[in-house]
C-alpha cells in the first residue's frame, strides 16, 4: 500500500493528475512557441527593440489586471472550466495573430493571450494543488511543472523551423491547432469536491484582490518573473545580433535543464524545506544572466540556458509550494492569483524595462541589470509569516 492511500490521500499520480498535465504539455508548447517568436515578428514587420518590448509586456499586465477576479472565481467555480476556458483564449489569440500585419493588431491578440493565461495557469495549478498530497505539493508541482518544460524544449525549436520553412501564419496556425487539443484534454480531468459552503465567498474590494499571506512570495515571483520576461523577449534578438541563427536552441537546453531541475528539486524542498530550492535556484538564474555579455558563440549560449534553467526548476516550483502551505485551501486560488499578480509584473517590468535600458546603454549592461533585481527576490523568505496549513517539516 501506497504512502498516499495510507493517509487516505489521493495518490500524486492519479489520472486526473495525468490529463491535467498531458494538457498542460500541449498549451505550454504553443504558447512558448509564440512568446519566442513573437519578438521576431515584432523587428520584420518594422518594429523596434522598445515596441518589441511592449508587445511582450502587454500579455502579463493584461493577465496581472484580471488575476484577482479570476482567482476569486476560480475559488467560487470550477477550475477545470476555468481552465478549458483559458485554453480557448490562447487559440482566439493565435487567430488574431494570424491575421495581424501591424503593432496594434499583435497588441489586441496579446491581450486576449492574457486572458487566456490569467485564467489557465490560475485554474491549473490551484487544481494540482487541490488532487497533491499535502506532504507531496513540491513534488506535484514540480512535475507539473515538467510538462510546461517540455513545451519550451519543443515549442521554440519547432517554432523557428517552422518559420524558417514557411512564415508566420503557418506559426499561429499550428498554435491555434495545439489550443484545441489543450482543452479537448482538459475536459478528461474531474474536478474535486470541495465543500459547498467554501464555495460561497462574497467578492469584496477588501478580500477579493489579494491574499495578504501570499504577498511574501509573490515578492519573490515578481524577481523570477523579471528575469523571465527579460530573458523570453529578448534572447532571441540578443543571440541574433551575435551570430546564433537559432535562437530556439537557447530555450531547448534551459528546458531540458529545468525538466532535470524539476524532476528532483520538488523532493528536496517538501524534505528540507523550501528555502533549501529557492535560494540556490535564485543564485543560478542571476548567473545566468551575468554571465550573458560574455557570450559570443553557441557554447557560451548553452552554459546560461544551462544555469537558468537549473535555477528556475528549482525556485519556482519550491516558491509556489511555499504559497500552498501559507494559504488556506478555500482561498488558493486566490493566493495563486496574488502569486501570478507579481510573476505577471514582473514579466511586465522586465520586458519593458529590459527594451528601454538596451535601447539607450546596451545589451550587455542590461543583463547584468536584470541579474542584480533577480537576487532581490530573496527578501521574499526574510518577509514570509508562519505557515496556516500542513507544512512539511
Amino acid at each position: 500500500m501506497s504512502a498516499d492511500s495510507e493517509l487516505g490521500e489521493e495518490p500524486l499520480l492519479s489520472a486526473n493528475f495525468v490529463f491535467a498535465t498531458l494538457a498542460n504539455f500541449f498549451n505550454s508548447m504553443g504558447s512558448q512557441m509564440m512568446n519566442t517568436t513573437l519578438p521576431v515578428y515584432v523587428l520584420s514587420i518594422g518594429g523596434s527593440n522598445i515596441q518589441a518590448g511592449f508587445v511582450g509586456g502587454v500579455l502579463p499586465i493584461t493577465a496581472l489586471l484580471l488575476r484577482p477576479l479570476v482567482g476569486w472565481v476560480t475559488d467560487v467555480w470550477k477550475r477545470r472550466s476555468i481552465a478549458v476556458i483559458g485554453s480557448s483564449f490562447y487559440g482566439l489569440a493565435s487567430i488574431v495573430y494570424a491575421l495581424s500585419d501591424s503593432i496594434g493588431t499583435l497588441v489586441l491578440g496579446r491581450v486576449v493571450h492574457g486572458v487566456g493565461i490569467s485564467g489557465y495557469t490560475t485554474a491549473a495549478n490551484a487544481y494540482i494543488v487541490d488532487i497533491a498530497p499535502n506532504k507531496r505539493r513540491a513534488e506535484a508541482l514540480g512535475l507539473f511543472a515538467v510538462t510546461t518544460s517540455l513545451g519550451l524544449i519543443i515549442g521554440p525549436t519547432i517554432g523557428f523551423y517552422i518559420v524558417s520553412l514557411f512564415d508566420f501564419h503557418w506559426l499561429f496556425n499550428f498554435a491555434t491547432l495545439l489550443a484545441v487539443i489543450t482543452c479537448i484534454v482538459s475536459i478528461f480531468a474531474r474536478e474535486k469536491h470541495r465543500p459547498q459552503k467554501k464555495l460561497r465567498q462574497t467578492w469584496s474590494l477588501r478580500t477579493g484582490i489579494l491574499e495578504v499571506n501570499a504577498l511574501p512570495m509573490a515578492w519573490i515571483a515578481l524577481c523570477l518573473g523579471f528575469a523571465m520576461g527579460s530573458a523570453a523577449n529578448f534572447i532571441a534578438i540578443f543571440a541574433q545580433s551575435r551570430g546564433i541563427e537559432n535562437p530556439g536552441f537557447y530555450f531547448t537546453v534551459q528546458a531540458i535543464a529545468l525538466l532535470v531541475s524539476r524532476a528532483f528539486s520538488g523532493r528536496i524542498a517538501d524534505r528540507h524545506g523550501r528555502s533549501a530550492a529557492i535560494i540556490p535556484g535564485t543564485i543560478l538564474i542571476s548567473m545566468a544572466l551575468a554571465t550573458l555579455p560574455l557570450a559570443h558563440d553557441l557554447p557560451h549560449f548553452m552554459i546560461s540556458a544551462a544555469l537558468f534553467g537549473l535555477g528556475f526548476g528549482a525556485a519556482q516550483p519550491a516558491t509556489m509550494a511555499l504559497l500552498a502551505d501559507h494559504v488556506r485551501s478555500e482561498k488558493q486560488g486566490l493566493g495563486i492569483a496574488t502569486y501570478y499578480i507579481g510573476f505577471d509584473g514582473g514579466i511586465f517590468l522586465g520586458a519593458i524595462s529590459f527594451g528601454v535600458v538596451s535601447q539607450n546603454w546596451g545589451f550587455d549592461l542590461t543583463w547584468l541589470f536584470t541579474s542584480l533585481c533577480t537576487l532581490l527576490g530573496l527578501l521574499g523568505l526574510l518577509w514570509k509569516r508562519q505557515p496556516r496549513v500542513t507544512a512539511p517539516e
